[in-house]
């Protein structure tokens, strides 16, 4: 079984041999990202996402505001300075919510050449800044929801950029997740299991998670699944419950991961 370290936020994640091996990882998903969306048209980003009331247009601007605000915390720390994750108001807790929808909003319409151009651009130059990091930078205070480290944010990336390409709805399923990000994404999403309920998690491959306090649950199912399930999105087979009925988890369709 994987070893799991924990980020300076408290956030699980796998043990990777060095964070060159993280860049990595973030590097090859925004590489499928790239062959993913590279052909849409404009009549197929104005097509639903698999998140309620957004269109891959606006999925596809989601992502080039989050790319846009990550590479902004990478010069901020540089500078030795903080500043909210996206653009809007001194608060970054209070201002991260407004400044993406206001971006979001602004860049849904453009042309799907232009968006989808923009997102491959933003993906390239944050793949070059990561990878020019050296190793102090890590610990370099960054905002995302909250205080944290620019760790954090490299983390963030990831998971933002494989689980929208589920979203996108182009044929991309979880069951495609790497074990490694599984793993961390149950980890992550554990923060939305409510008060009162405790969940006993368990994969085949014998991995195992008991996640908050209360009435026990008993959930079994494979990574994926286990994984996709804690953060709203479909599964790709049924999952076991002793509950009968999965209990309502966080937010049943969350935008952001």
């Amino acid at each position: 079984m994987m070893r799991i370290v924990r980020t300076t936020k408290g956030i699980g994640v796998p043990e990777p041999e060095s964070t060159q091996e993280i860049i990595q990882w973030v590097k090859e998903a925004h590489d499928r990202e790239r062959r993913l969306i590279s052909p849409l048209t404009d009549d197929e980003i104005r097509l639903p996402s698999q998140l309620p009331g957004w269109t891959r247009a606006h999925l596809l601007a989601a992502r080039l505001a989050f790319l846009h605000a990550a590479l902004r915390q990478i010069d901020y720390a540089r500078a030795r300075r903080t500043t909210a994750f996206y653009r809007a108001g001194p608060d970054p807790r209070a201002a991260d919510r407004a400044g993406r929808d206001s971006e979001v909003e602004a860049n849904a319409g453009r042309p799907a050449e232009d968006l989808v151009t923009a997102v491959c651009d933003a993906t390239l130059v944050i793949d070059r800044a990561w990878s020019h990091l050296g190793r102090a930078a890590w610990v370099s205070p960054a905002r995302y929801r909250g205080r944290g480290t620019l760790l954090d944010v490299l983390f963030a990336g990831w998971r933002e950029a494989e689980v929208h390409m589920v979203d996108y709805d182009l044929g991309r399923r979880p069951a495609d997740w790497s074990p490694a990000l599984c793993v961390h994404l149950i980890d992550y999403l554990s923060r939305r299991v409510p008060d009162g309920l405790r969940l006993d998690l368990s994969a085949p491959g014998g991995e195992s998670w008991t996640l908050g306090h209360g009435e026990p649950v008993r959930v079994h199912g494979t990574l994926s699944d286990l994984a996709a399930w804690l953060g709203g999105r479909a599964t790709d087979s049924r999952l076991e419950c002793s509950a009968g009925e999965l209990p309502l988890i966080g937010r049943a369709a969350a935008q952001a991961v």
